[in-house]
Order: C-alpha cells, then structure tokens, then sequence
C-alpha cells in the first residue's frame, strides 16, 4: 500500500496544501486520498488541464500503459501540464529503466522511496529541474562601468 501523505511530506511546503491530481490507469481500482482529485489517464489525455496543476502523482501508472503512451505522457506532464510529478514505479516492471526516465528528465529520489518500499520514486520539478550555474547572472554579462567608454 503506497502512503499518499507520507509521500506529500517530502515535498516542498508549497505542494503540500495545493491541488493535487493522481493520475491512474483505471479509476474503479483505487480509492482516492482526501484531498486529492483521481483521473484517468485516458480522461486526463483527452482534456488536459488548462492551467498547471501543482502537483500529479503516478502510482502504478506507467505498468499498465504502453511505452509510447507512457513516453508521451511524462512529456506532456513535464512540459505542459503540472508543476511537480511524482511517480512511483514498480521495481518488477522491467519496460521502464532509470535511464527511461533520465531521458526524460525525471530524477530518481530515494528519499521518498520509505512510503512505498517496493517501488522506485521518480520526480520533476518545474521549480528545481536545473541548478543555475554560478556563471548565469548579471555580473558576467552587464558591465555598466564600461557603458560609453568602449564599444565592444
């Protein structure tokens, strides 16, 4: 049994308290936590969600779809659809690999992992998805002491 909340806990304050969709393969197998909206895979494909939602979750999801599906899916959540995905990926499903989800820009999180010990925990985040470099600000690139006195 996957703990929902246990799971929420290690994720940032401001997912905790926001809307949360749990996305899985077939709506009548699973009761859904309070608080969090369950949809099908299929309903959720047909009519995506107009805004992002802070948080989608995946338990179980991605072993009963085709890889392309499944592909198409992480990609659309990842680009499109949601702030944060968390998925929770059965370690006997041998279709989808680490490096699967690499390639798509998910990272393994091991941390998470104690809520559901027979699964591997995968996530992304709009928010923390690249570390900036130290390179990457204002410093390197606006030099205003040199502003009118050469051209470059």
């Amino acid at each position: 049994m996957i703990d929902i909340d246990a799971l929420r806990r290690h994720l940032p304050r401001r997912l905790r308290d926001g809307r949360t969709v749990l996305l899985v393969a077939n709506t009548d197998s699973q009761e859904s936590p309070p608080g969090v909206e369950q949809e099908s895979v299929a309903a959720f494909l047909e009519h995506p969600p107009g805004p992002r939602v802070p948080l989608v979750l995946l338990p179980d999801t991605l072993s009963a779809l085709d890889v392309t599906t499944g592909q198409q899916l992480l990609g659309g959540l990842r680009d499109r659809w949601a702030d944060e995905v968390l998925i929770l990926h059965r370690r006997d499903d041998e279709r989808w690999g680490l490096n699967d989800f690499l390639a798509l820009g998910f990272r393994h999180d091991p941390e998470a992992e104690a809520a559901a010990p027979d699964h591997t925990v995968y996530r992304t985040s709009l928010y923390d998805y690249k570390l900036t470099p130290d390179w990457l600000n204002a410093r390197f690139w606006a030099n205003p002491e040199m502003w009118d006195k050469r051209r470059w």
